[in-house]
């Protein structure tokens, strides 16, 4: 949760000025959340009310319009009555750690990670890049190996884990399907050594990099037991109340243990 929330905001910089190296500052005076983020405090909202997602999602969208949606995203949400769009865009996999984080089992993780992904993404591949994603966080979050996390994504969902960061870097270009970014990120985790490492792994390979970061991210915290302190509350406060309040409840009532001993500072902020 706040793993995919800071991948997101560091991310966020390069989408449309893409690297090739994990030499770049964290944070900049042009930082800052985006639909990546907007989305996934709307599933924890879901989640902690038992409330209708895509009526939330909808509600999202209005109170931050500018967030940088996808154009096909957004015409569903101005429609109230608009069905799924057979997607298979990555937006489908960048908001879906909630769901591995209210699961207490791995099939619970990927039947949230379909249900919460087919009423705007409802493509095969989108819901496999949902379910990858998500099986990796509770995967991690349970004290499962890289080697046991990359062995069931490659078994379960058939993506090629084995082309190392180094070989994918140099012609990798911005790509925002799930079928093109989802292995991409779980390499970046895979090859990680920190939190940190992880992210930079993501935005050097020069792609869709707010949503890439903001997937292995999710990862990554769930792995490692949390974003380190100072970069986390660099991120978070860049939010708006809303999203922040939303954010602190979710960590403290679905996260538990976890939130509380990841974040026992975010745990005294305003719910």
């Amino acid at each position: 949760m706040i793993g995919a929330i800071t991948g997101d905001v560091i991310g966020s910089v390069y989408e449309w000025r893409r690297i090739k190296t994990k030499d770049f500052p964290l944070f900049t005076p042009k930082s800052r959340f985006t639909d990546d983020t907007v989305l996934t405090v709307a599933l924890a909202e879901a989640i902690l009310e038992g409330a209708d997602y895509p009526d939330l999602m909808r509600r999202y969208y209005h109170r931050h319009p500018n967030a940088g949606y996808g154009g096909m995203f957004r015409r569903w949400a101005l429609d109230p009555q608009a069905a799924p769009y057979h997607s298979f865009g990555n937006g489908a996999a960048m908001r879906i750690a909630p769901a591995a984080y209210a699961s207490r089992t791995l099939e619970e993780a990927l039947e949230k990670a379909a249900h919460f992904t087919s009423c705007t993404h409802d493509h095969p591949e989108g819901i496999k890049g949902a379910q990858a994603t998500a099986a990796a966080v509770f995967m991690a979050r349970s004290g499962a190996s890289r080697e046991s996390i990359k062995s069931f994504v490659e078994d379960t969902f058939g993506y090629d884990l084995s082309r190392t960061l180094e070989e994918i870097r140099p012609h990798y270009r911005f790509d925002p399907t799930c079928q093109g970014s989802v292995p991409e990120a779980i390499t970046a985790f895979l090859e990680s050594t920190s939190y940190e490492d992880a992210v930079r792994n993501a935005v050097s390979l020069g792609g869709d990099s707010d949503t890439l970061a903001c997937m292995t991210g999710a990862m990554a915290e769930a792995f490692y037991g949390g974003v380190p302190e100072e970069t986390a509350r660099r991120a978070l406060g860049l939010l708006t109340d809303d999203l922040l309040g939303v954010t602190v409840r979710f960590v403290g009532e679905v996260m538990v243990p976890g939130g509380h001993r990841w974040y026992p500072w975010l745990l005294s902020l305003p719910r």
